[in-house]
């Protein structure tokens, strides 16, 4: 039976991904006429969706469930996401008592709107120029912030570099910099999903477990929203999917290149910025992708090879050659303005040094416009929750903040590109707080190192 005019919160600590869905389940929500507020003591219905990625991301989750319970004992709590489908046990043993609902996110809001997910998600607009970055204002305090103090004191300094040049330093760190790409666009975007889940079994990943069935949003769907997007002034489009490269399959429909050039035909000004792509999709596509690369109509890949080393790449269950990824990939690099994004996994079961190096010589290699080390966590119900030669948390901390350390030489090298016109001594003050920015993202504050010598969500209906 449905329940008219709830008081209801959302939270979540998720990726872009599910972060999207939840603006799906918000507009659904409003659209049935219950009143959204903004902190979890006036709700009578509390709605949080979880990462399960890490287990830091699950400890942050329980977390902000807890701060839920104590500011607001009465309200039901209901948790979807990836972690309703990969650690339910885990939250239920670590929160006794109350009300606590696990639920997929369609099915939420089919509970307080009888309206179906894919259509609200046909009908709404996610443009750019809003957060996609948890509320904390009046909310609940989230570990999972992208941007912090660092990041926009860069942006000021840089603003004021822009009003004295007439340059775009500002534009350039913004499009090249991980926590305003995606979560924080300024510049006129649209966003839109065209894929959920993954199709692949990564021996470490619980993507799939976590968010079901892979499937692909219906071509005019995509196309139309895309359309609408262009009507309105908006031709740069994101395209957002576990993994993209494999739109269409088992549907008997279009598949990826197809889907891509259909966006792309709406208008000759048209670019596309993608979330995710495998690499072996990549491969498979390559010669399109340059193309489109060469042509400028690709702004950004996000792409993860996740290691350097072909024997650890087996062990993952990736399938592919790294060597023959790398040679795609410079070709790319060098021929092709596209922003390059992407993951390496530390600490995977059985790594060793040896492997780790050849991970931080194709790091410096391919010289990515965005890199992201992250720390190998253990998975319930994946292979390597259970594989033998699991590596000390200690060392994976030392080799993340090693690879974070390259990652940060080649964002100062590529700022430095960007800041040869002024002057020398801000040119060096920028490019110190770059450095600590890059830092910071992956290690707590009192391990910063020392400064190194330089060399609100709208959503609106389409």
């Amino acid at each position: 039976m449905l329940i008219m005019n709830k008081k209801i919160f959302l939270a979540h600590n998720s990726c872009l991904n599910a972060a999207y869905d939840l603006n799906v389940l918000r507009a659904g929500i409003e659209a049935a006429g219950h009143q959204l507020v903004d902190r979890p003591e006036l709700a009578d219905e509390i709605v949080f969706s979880g990462c399960s990625v890490r287990e830091h991301w699950v400890d942050d989750a329980i977390n902000q469930l807890d701060q839920a319970r104590l500011r607001s004992p009465e309200a039901r709590i209901v948790i979807t996401g990836c972690i309703a489908n990969t650690s339910r046990q885990i939250v239920q043993s670590r929160m006794t008592g109350g009300q606590l609902s696990f639920l997929p996110i369609q099915e939420v809001l089919l509970e307080n709107s009888e309206l179906s997910f894919a259509e609200v998600d046909r009908r709404l607009s996610q443009e750019g120029g809003n957060s996609f970055e948890p509320a904390t204002a009046n909310g609940l305090h989230s570990l999972r912030r992208r941007v912090g103090e660092t990041k926009y004191r860069i942006l000021a300094m840089l603003d004021e570099e822009d009003r004295r040049h007439g340059t775009h330093f500002v534009r350039n760190y913004r499009q090249t910099t991980k926590g305003f790409v995606f979560y924080d666009e300024q510049e006129s975007c649209e966003m839109i999903t065209v894929t959920r889940s993954c199709p692949y079994q990564c021996s470490f990943c619980n993507i799939p477990l976590g968010r079901g069935d892979f499937v692909s949003v219906p071509l005019q769907d995509i196309v139309a929203k895309a359309q609408a997007a262009v009507a309105n002034g908006r031709h740069h489009i994101i395209l957002i999917g576990d993994e993209v490269g494999n739109y269409g399959i088992k549907t008997g429909g279009a598949r990826f290149p197809e889907m891509i050039q259909a966006v792309l035909s709406l208008h000759p000004s048209v670019t596309i910025s993608i979330r995710y792509i495998e690499p072996k999709p990549f491969l498979k596509y390559f010669e399109k992708l340059l193309f489109w690369g060469k042509a400028g109509r690709l702004q950004l890949l996000y792409i993860s090879l996740q290691s350097g080393s072909q024997r650890l790449l087996k062990a993952m269950r990736r399938g592919y050659d790294i060597d023959r990824i790398a040679k795609a990939l410079r070709e790319f690099r060098q021929s092709c303005p596209t922003i390059l994004y992407g993951n390496w996994l530390v600490g995977f079961p059985g790594e060793q040094e040896e492997d780790f190096q050849a991970t931080v010589s194709l790091v410096r290699d391919l010289d990515f416009h965005i890199n992201v080390a992250i720390p190998f966590s253990p998975r319930p119900g994946t292979p390597a929750w259970v594989m033998a030669d699991q590596v000390d948390p200690a060392v994976i901390d030392i080799r993340v903040n090693t690879l974070t350390e390259v990652a940060s030489e080649l964002k100062v090298a590529l700022m430095s590109q960007y800041l040869a016109p002024i002057a020398s001594s801000q040119c060096s003050a920028i490019l110190e707080l770059v450095w600590l920015a890059e830092y910071e993202q992956y290690v707590p504050n009192d391990q910063l190192p020392a400064p190194r010598p330089v060399i609100p969500l709208v959503l609106r209906n389409s």
